[in-house]
């Protein structure tokens, strides 16, 4: 400490500490551990790097500083200019970023929120770009410990359960960075000064002598943040001179608290879980979530919703709620009922096979796997019109395979108008040529078996059978691939002209069969 001047000790010393706590950076490789800096140009954020720069040999860290330029003040520009001179005189590389105005405006959640979204998103698209491989990307704020305090009275008055009043963590992932794509590397968020006070980073600016930039709109008390830190933490500090230390505990405190409960709803969604296909639908036994205490149903629907991808930082209590009061009226089918963006939840009733069931589901996709063969909706784009092979057998997806043979009709089995089997299908194999799987297509007409060789369109076809419209599209039909037409509608009817009569020879068997 001895080489720093008596007024930035403490906070060196704090961010040594959370160095040695919280293994802000730990050295992803012998070559040390690439940082980016977020820089705005405040006190807080000059703070911040110069910090990092002081003790970047110590720990080997290779620091980049990155400024999104908002566009939301007039000197903005001036802000930018700042930082890309700081950034010059420590001899570090320097990203920045102008919004344009069109960016930020018409947003439903308002321009200073898209900007901080914007913002989180520049910061990761950066980290990942300048990030050697075999290091995860990691991105560095100011966020300090007065910062921490009014995010917990922000939340607090906004009525955030748990994981809200947690706050911030000193590492955790970047927000509003929730990529699809699996194979892009998770960007790490680390919060250096969480446990600095403001008046010390003022200390530290001082004894270095560092100039920063100032931001009017930090006195402007129409934001709520401001409203929290310059008239209710003053009040508050009349009770307790350390109210800001204490609040910043209590956050700490408040999210130990939330990831063990995480961890516990975690248990319980993978006890009740019937069925997972990420980001597309999670169904749970609704009997076996309604047995469950309030606080546990919430936890365990939030669970889900975090495995559809959802943003849970716009799921608000009105949305667990509605879903939870109304099962409490009534845990009949129905559905699909709204939830949020592209995300809806149905409910399906008890069954012999199953229990009832409570689907959180996309809005383009079906809300329970389908117990029987099905193709799904984008079969004829991907596959179109697959041959069988007779004899032989198809794949069709993971779960099923249609099996097809053909014997002479001594051999045809005795059971073979059982209607408990809809699943097979006997036709007259001298009335086939080449057969093909697909889906139904618009305009496609079937002449049932039972209507003595009339038509009718599929669509009648399956509305007679009750066929659930979501289940229409990715139906399996066998064709004949010549004429283009429907022979066998599967697990529902073959067509009149393939039935078997007192003339047919040799029979053509076709059958589904689920794979192991």
């Amino acid at each position: 400490m001895a080489t720093w001047p008596p007024g930035a000790r403490p906070l060196i010393a704090a961010l040594m500490d959370a160095q040695t706590r919280f293994q802000l950076f730990p050295a992803a490789t012998s070559a040390g551990t690439t940082v980016l800096v977020g820089v705005s140009g405040g006190g807080d954020s000059v703070c911040l790097l110069h910090a990092l720069h002081q003790v970047a040999d110590l720990w080997q860290l290779h620091l980049h500083v990155a400024h999104l330029d908002h566009s939301l003040r007039p000197d903005s520009a001036e802000d930018a200019a700042f930082v890309a001179g700081l950034a010059d005189q420590l001899g570090l590389p320097c990203h920045s970023r102008r919004l344009s105005p069109q960016e930020l405006t018409h947003r439903p959640e308002g321009p200073e929120a898209a900007a901080r979204r914007l913002r989180y998103r520049f910061l990761g698209e950066v980290a990942r770009a300048i990030t050697p491989p075999g290091q995860p990307p990691v991105v560095a704020v100011a966020h300090h410990q007065d910062d921490q305090a009014e995010t917990l009275l922000m939340n607090l008055l906004r009525g955030s359960g748990l994981a809200g009043l947690g706050a911030m963590a000193w590492v955790g992932p970047l927000p509003d960075d929730s990529p699809t794509n699996p194979s892009r590397s998770p960007v790490y968020l680390v919060r250096p000064l969480l446990g600095v006070r403001r008046a010390a980073i003022r200390a530290y600016l001082e004894a270095f002598g560092l100039p920063w930039r100032e931001d009017p709109s930090n006195h402007d008390l129409s934001f709520l943040r401001n409203r929290i830190r310059h008239q209710l933490l003053p009040e508050l500090a009349t009770i307790n001179p350390r109210v800001v230390e204490t609040l910043a505990r209590t956050a700490d405190l408040l999210a130990q608290e939330a990831r063990r409960a995480e961890r516990w709803d975690r248990k319980a969604l993978d006890q009740l879980t019937l069925e997972r296909t990420p980001a597309e639908r999670v169904v749970l036994d609704l009997t076996g979530l309604l047995a469950q205490d309030p606080a546990t149903q919430r936890g365990v629907l939030r669970q889900a919703l975090a495995e559809m991808q959802a943003d849970l930082r716009a799921v608000g209590f009105h949305h667990i709620d509605n879903i939870l009061a109304r099962l409490e009226q009534s845990t009949h089918a129905g559905g699909p009922y709204p939830l949020l963006d592209h995300l809806v939840w149905t409910v399906a009733g008890a069954t012999d096979r199953t229990p009832a069931r409570l689907s959180l589901h996309r809005d383009d996709e079906l809300p329970f796997a389908p117990q029987h063969p099905f193709l799904g909706t984008g079969w004829r784009q991907t596959v179109g019109e697959a041959p069988i092979p007779c004899p032989g057998q198809l794949q069709a997806g993971r779960h099923w395979q249609l099996l097809c043979r053909c014997y002479p009709i001594q051999h045809l089995p005795p059971d073979w108008r059982t209607p408990g089997e809809p699943w097979r299908a006997f036709l007259d194999a001298d009335r086939v040529h080449t057969l093909a799987l697909t889906t139904p297509w618009p305009g496609a007409r079937f002449a049932p078996l039972g209507m003595g060789g009339r038509h009718k369109s599929l669509g009648d076809f399956f509305t007679d059978r009750k066929v659930p419209a979501a289940l229409r599209a990715g139906w399996p039909v066998v064709i004949e691939r010549a004429e283009r037409r429907p022979v066998w509608i599967c697990g529902q009817a073959i067509s009149h002209q393939v039935r078997i009569t007192d003339q047919t020879r040799q029979v053509l068997q076709l059958q589904w069969q689920r794979l192991p």
